[in-house]
């Protein structure tokens, strides 16, 4: 019996083999025809994402929630892995002419860096006008939620004490608000 399986799972990995390598055959001579995603991805490139999957996959990227932000992360580091397949602008001043580093150890470079990117990517695929009405606040609201978590942070070799941490934290949630309410005012 198990002869029987190696034989037939031969046989079907031989059929695929075939299938595949009979497929350019059987396609368009070359100069015919528009390339279509997959042929552009046999030649190497990825496919364009459309206008509205482009729009769709940023808001994904850019609503409040654990999940929007692990999101974020990851397409942040497949762009550094050069990997753009949204073709995205990941552009960032950091937190403009703000310090991203402030007292206690908190650091908001990546809530800075996920707002720049809401801001200017939005802005390029919607037009400015319907940005600001449209999704500015909740690209800010975003912001401020990023920004609360890194002052929610615990350390694990915490130099302060509960004390200082507690001051710290309540320094940093006011820095964030101070922030915050120049982004709106703005932004």
């Amino acid at each position: 019996m198990n002869k029987v399986r190696s034989a037939l799972g031969g046989a079907v990995l031989a059929g695929v083999i075939g299938l595949t390598s009979v497929a350019p055959a059987v396609a368009a001579p070359a100069g015919e025809g528009v390339a279509t995603g997959t042929s552009a991805v046999a030649a190497g490139k990825a496919p364009m994402a459309s206008k509205t999957e482009r729009i769709k996959k940023l808001g994904q990227l850019t609503v409040k929630g654990q999940k929007s932000l692990d999101a974020w992360y990851a397409g942040l580091g497949q762009y550094r892995k050069g990997k753009n397949p949204y073709k995205f602008n990941w552009s960032t001043d950091g937190c403009s002419k703000a310090p991203e580093k402030i007292p206690g150890g908190y650091d908001f470079t990546f809530p800075c860096h996920r707002h720049d990117f809401g801001y200017r990517n939005y802005k390029s695929l919607v037009g400015v006008s319907k940005f600001r009405s449209q999704h500015k606040k909740r690209i800010d609201d975003v912001f401020l939620q990023d920004m609360k978590q890194v002052c929610g942070a615990r350390f694990w070799a915490d130099p302060l004490t509960p004390a200082g941490r507690k001051k710290a934290k309540a320094a940093c949630l006011k820095t964030a608000d101070k922030y915050y309410a120049a982004v709106r005012a703005v932004g």
